[in-house]
């Protein structure tokens, strides 16, 4: 179980994460484009809460692997902006997810993109089975990212809100 100063630590930087998603997918929808400045933010604030993280569990190991899924997300969607069909947005904005679901670990990483696709490709089939789109109907792949971190990251959160609330002993 972690202890009280990490469970703040990476409340708050789920927190920071949550607000940036929510921002960056509402520009998302409207728009089809995540925008630099707001990607850019939304990383430096991610960074430096796994880097608080970091220091309040003592083990330094957790920034540089929130690093390292930064880069890693960024070069897998890189492939897929170079095949098509990715938006060089989406691609930024992995920077993103791969740092905050890099502090829960690589499984996070993996099965919170895997998430994004999954539920990209529900409302893509959804969308051609009832004649709302069509093959090269472009869709917003922003939101589908932030949620499937999130819904990834929640079972995390969830079981330090309680260790939070609880009476010390």
């Amino acid at each position: 179980m972690l202890d009280e100063p990490t469970m703040i630590a990476s409340l708050a930087l789920w927190a920071w994460f949550g607000g940036w998603a929510i921002a960056l997918s509402i520009v998302d929808i409207r728009e089809h484009r995540l925008p630099n400045k707001m990607v850019a933010l939304a990383l430096a604030g991610t960074v430096v809460l796994a880097g608080v993280a970091a220091l309040a569990s003592g083990e330094p190991v957790l920034l540089l692997r929130a690093a390292a899924a930064s880069l890693a997300a960024v070069l897998a969607f890189g492939l897929g902006h170079l095949i098509g069909g990715m938006g060089m947005g989406d691609v930024k904005y992995a920077a993103v997810t791969g740092s905050a679901l890099g502090t829960l670990g690589w499984g996070a990483v993996w099965w919170g993109h895997l998430l994004g696709f999954v539920l990209a490709g529900c409302v893509v089939v959804v969308g051609l089975v009832t004649g709302r789109m069509h093959r090269r109907s472009a869709i917003p792949f922003g939101p589908f990212m932030a949620l499937g971190a999130i819904l990834v990251a929640a079972p995390s959160l969830a079981s330090a809100m309680p260790a939070l609330s609880a009476p010390p002993v």
